[in-house]
């Protein structure tokens, strides 16, 4: 499902469907997703993908600028990892999220 490299900054991991990119801090992974080129953190909360967490009792966070939706990624524990990885990538294959999508989410390149 992942295909996994890395750069200097973060761990890539590349599905047919989204790019993850990880970086870790000390216990704690940070994931950003991308998809199309939109960060849909956000976007996500708002189409439920925090009640597939909680029903699987994987704690995180949301972190990033307020303000900058484009900013956010998600907080959790490097043994969660990649579970919560693969529920990103079965939460959007079920969703169409494309039609929520808004420059404001856009990446900054």
């Amino acid at each position: 499902m992942w295909k996994i490299s890395k750069n200097e900054k973060f761990e890539i991991w590349t599905s047919n469907i989204c790019v993850l990119n990880i970086c870790y801090d000390k216990e704690d992974s940070c994931v950003y997703v991308n998809y199309k080129g939109y960060n849909i953190v956000m976007l996500m909360g708002m189409w439920g993908f925090e009640d597939e967490i909680q029903d699987r009792n994987i704690e995180y966070d949301i972190g990033g600028e307020k303000g900058r939706f484009n900013s956010f990624y998600y907080k959790v524990k490097k043994n969660n990892l990649k579970l919560f990885c693969d529920l990103i990538y079965f939460f959007i294959s079920e969703h169409s999220l494309d039609s929520m999508l808004n420059d404001k989410f856009k990446f900054e390149i």
